[in-house]
C-alpha cells in the first residue's frame, strides 16, 4: 500500500492531466482534510458526494484561523462552492487561460457533474521542462521489485494495481543469474504489462544467456542492469566472497550487448565516488548511470537532517543491511535462507544540500570529461581509449605534496 502511494505521488506530481485525483467526501470534517493534504503533500482536495459529483474544492487557503474551527468545522462550510470548471479533452491553451483569466490553480474536468480529472497551474508550466514523462505528460515512475512471483492472489492483483502507474519495473537482486528469478520474472512479465530492467549481473556470459536463452518478451524485456558489490554501503563481496566491480561488469555485459542485442540498453550501478567516474563508465558501454552515494545527502532524499560533531549529516542505508531488512521491503532480494546475514551497512553520509547543486557537479564532471576526450555525445565517448592506471598513477592524479590534509 505504501509503495502504491508512492508512485500515485510521483504520477500527480507532474501532469497535463491528473486522473486519479485526490477527493474528500462533502461530509468530511476539516480535521479530516487538513491530515489528508499533509499525508499526501498536495495543497488541495476536490469535494465530491457519494456519486463523485463535485461540490466544491478546499485548499489550504481554506484552512480556518481558528483552533476550535478546525477541530470541529465541516469541509463543507469552509470549501469554495461555486467551481470553475473545464470539459474533458480541452486544449493546454484553453486550460491556461481558464486557469489565469479567473485566478485559480486547480481546474476540475467535470463531465454531467461529475469529476473525470483534474489541471493544475504547475503542471501546465512544469518547472522541470526536460523531466522525461510518459504520453499523458506524466513523469516516468519506476518500482524496484523481488523476482519471485507470488502465489497470493490478493498480491498479484496489487502488482497490476501498481501495473497503472509504474512505467518501468527494476528487478532488483544482489544476483540475478539464476534459475528461479530468470522464471519468476518470466511469470511476472506475462502478469503485467510495464517494461522491465533486469538486474543485477556481473559477466558476458550471464548476459549472453539472458539475451539469447532466457526467451524474455521482445517488448518487455528493455534493459540489464550490472554490478555487484560496489556500492558504498554494500557489503555483499566481502560477506559473500561473490561480486562484479561496476567497471569491470559494464565492459563484460556491453560486449555482450552488442554481440546480441544492441537495443538492449546497459545501467551501471553503484561503486561512483567522483564524477569523473561518469565518462569512464559511459566509455566502456553504459547508457545510464545508477547511484545512491552521490544523491543520498541530498535534501530531497528520505531521512532527516542530523548534526554529528558540528557537521551536518543524513542517515543512508544499505537495502541488504539489518535496518532495511526489518522494514520488510527487501525479503525476497537475496538468497533465501541467509536472512541473518547483513548484505549491507547503515551509516551517515555528510549532507551536501539541494539536488540542483549535486546534479550541476555531475553534469560538469562528464562534459569536461567528454570534451578531454573530443566526444560531443554520450555515444561517441564510447570510442575513447581506455588504459589501466597503476597505484603511483592513481596517486599522482590526486592532489599531492601538500602541506594540508591532501
Amino acid at each position: 500500500e505504501k509503495q502504491l502511494e508512492m508512485c500515485k505521488n510521483v504520477k500527480r506530481a507532474r501532469s497535463f492531466v491528473i486522473r486519479d485525483v485526490a477527493t474528500i467526501d462533502v461530509g468530511a470534517t476539516v480535521m479530516e482534510a487538513k491530515y489528508k493534504m499533509e499525508e499526501s503533500g498536495i495543497s488541495g482536495l476536490v469535494v465530491v458526494s457519494n456519486e463523485d459529483i463535485v461540490e466544491g474544492i478546499f485548499t489550504k487557503r481554506d484552512i480556518p484561523y481558528l483552533e476550535e474551527d478546525i477541530r470541529k468545522g465541516n469541509v463543507k462550510d469552509f470549501m469554495t462552492k461555486d467551481v470553475i470548471s473545464i470539459e474533458p479533452n480541452a486544449s493546454r491553451e484553453e486550460a491556461l487561460n481558464q486557469l489565469f483569466g479567473n485566478r485559480i490553480e486547480k481546474l476540475p474536468i467535470v463531465k454531467d457533474g461529475k469529476l473525470n480529472g483534474l489541471i493544475t497551474i504547475k503542471d501546465l508550466k512544469p518547472e522541470f521542462p526536460l523531466a522525461s514523462i510518459d504520453k499523458e505528460g506524466r513523469l516516468l515512475c519506476a518500482l524496484a521489485i523481488s523476482p519471485k512471483f507470488p502465489e497470493s492472489t490478493a498480491v498479484q492483483e496489487k502488482l497490476k494495481e501498481l501495473d497503472e502507474f509504474v512505467d518501468i519495473f527494476f528487478i532488483d537482486v544482489a544476483d540475478y543469474f539464476k534459475e528461479n528469478d530468470i522464471m519468476g520474472t518470466k511469470n511476472l512479465m506475462k502478469l503485467l504489462d510495464s517494461d522491465f530492467v533486469l538486474g543485477n549481473i556481473g559477466t558476458y556470459e550471464a548476459a549472453e544467456y539472458l539475451l539469447t536463452d532466457a526467451d524474455f518478451p521482445e517488448e518487455s524485456f528493455i534493459s540489464l542492469k550490472v554490478g555487484m558489490g560496489s556500492g558504498s554501503i554494500c557489503s555483499t563481496s566481502i560477506q559473500t566472497g561473490v561480486g562484479a566491480p561496476t567497471i569491470f561488469a559494464t565492459a563484460q555485459v556491453a560486449d555482450a550487448i552488442q554481440d546480441y542485442n544492441p537495443n538492449i540498453s546497459l545501467i551501471a550501478d553503484g561503486g561512483f565516488k567522483n564524477p569523473g567516474d561518469l565518462p569512464k563508465v559511459f566509455s566502456v558501454g553504459a547508457d545510464m548511470m545508477m547511484s545512491g552515494h552521490f544523491f543520498a545527502g541530498c535534501t530531497e532524499s528520505p531521512g532527516y537532517v542530523d548534526t554529528i560533531q558540528g557537521r551536518k549529516v543524513k542517515i543512508y542505508r544499505g537495502m541488504g543491511s539489518k535496518e532495511a531488512r526489518t522494514s520488510g521491503y527487501v525479503a525476497d532480494r537475496y538468497i533465501e535462507g541467509s536472512k541473518m546475514l547483513a548484505e549491507g551497512v547503515s551509516d551517515y553520509i555528510p549532507y551536501v544540500g539541494d539536488l540542483d547543486g549535486v546534479i550541476s557537479t555531475l553534469r560538469e564532471g562528464l562534459v569536461n570529461g567528454m570534451i578531454y576526450c573530443g566526444a560531443k555525445k554520450i555515444s561517441e565517448i564510447k570510442e575513447a581509449k581506455i588504459g589501466l592506471v597503476s597505484y603511483a598513477g592513481q596517486r599522482e592524479a590526486k592532489p599531492h605534496d601538500l602541506l594540508g590534509q591532501h
